[in-house]
């Protein structure tokens, strides 16, 4: 059985990367997708392009709590429910924490942490409200990132909105199970998209991509949405997206000093360049 055919289905962040495909991929799969987007234009675009219906583009700041209530009623209205709702729109600001400006952790946890937050008070409420369809209500994913699991040096305070969206996924999943909705955080690791190709270190002109080995061979936004989807279906609570991104999680639950090296030598990638000394400071001689 499709879990998707006929189902209404509202991403955030869809005009672009994750949420794009995501769109794409829901489509593809008979759903009736709403693709809601801060680049209103963009969006309109790529409804255009899977062949979306007409008013399946639509305008939404995740920062704005009456907004992403306004914009779920909107969709209920017109469709007359929503089985999922992916809570996709984020961003991204890494580099060393001594360069984090208090504007930079503000935007982190508006988007990351509250645009999660809004989507679940907007949509959450519906679903419980809503008719089961094949046993349940509704279907809430949050894009959460290996960082959510596991240290990410250098990413020090996106992985601070990360682990809280892990955290609300997995405890409203248990709480939400009562009343047939159920709760998935998607947790990939990098993803080739348009953020990450051009995403650059706090004070540093040189592209992340060009520091730090392997970048190139990422795995891209399709088969992101792929993997996701096919967790969706299974009800997972965490979906790991990529070999790395489970390897990493399952080896950094059994045995958390194994991930050492490799955190560490993240750390020496993203750190500043005339800060590469090499060198272990005296204070950890670990």
């Amino acid at each position: 059985m499709n879990p998707f055919e006929g189902r209404v289905a509202l991403v955030t962040g869809a005009a672009s990367g994750i949420g794009a495909a995501l769109a794409t991929a829901l489509q593809a799969a008979g759903a009736r997708v709403v693709l809601a987007d801060i680049d209103h234009d963009s969006a309109l675009r790529q409804a255009s392009a899977i062949g979306a219906e007409a008013d399946a583009a639509v305008a939404l700041d995740v920062r704005e709590r009456t907004g992403f209530a306004s914009v779920a009623q909107a969709v209920l209205a017109r469709h007359g429910r929503i089985d999922y709702l992916f809570n996709n729109a984020g961003i991204a600001i890494i580099g060393n924490t001594l360069a984090m400006t208090g504007a930079d952790w503000d935007r982190l946890l508006d988007v990351n942490v509250r645009g999660v937050v809004h989507g679940v008070e907007a949509v959450y409420p519906l679903m419980v409200e809503q008719a089961p369809k094949d046993g349940w209500r509704g279907h809430i994913v949050n894009t959460a990132s290996i960082s959510g699991l596991v240290p990410a040096p250098g990413f020090t305070a996106y992985a601070m909105t990360k682990h809280a969206v892990v955290g609300l996924s997995v405890s409203l999943r248990e709480e939400a199970r009562r009343y047939g909705v159920r709760v998935s955080a998607i947790c990939p690791s990098v993803i080739g998209t348009p953020m990450a190709d051009q995403a650059r270190l706090l004070g540093d002109s040189v592209p992340v991509r060009d520091r730090v080995n392997g970048f190139a061979r990422l795995p891209d936004a399709d088969y992101c949405a792929r993997k996701v989807l096919k967790g969706v279906r299974r009800n997972q609570a965490i979906i790991p997206v990529a070999p790395a991104a489970h390897i990493g999680w399952r080896l950094y639950r059994l045995w958390p000093g194994l991930l050492r090296p490799v955190t560490r030598r993240l750390a020496d990638e993203l750190a500043p360049m005339d800060a590469r000394s090499g060198q272990r400071g005296a204070h950890d001689p670990r």
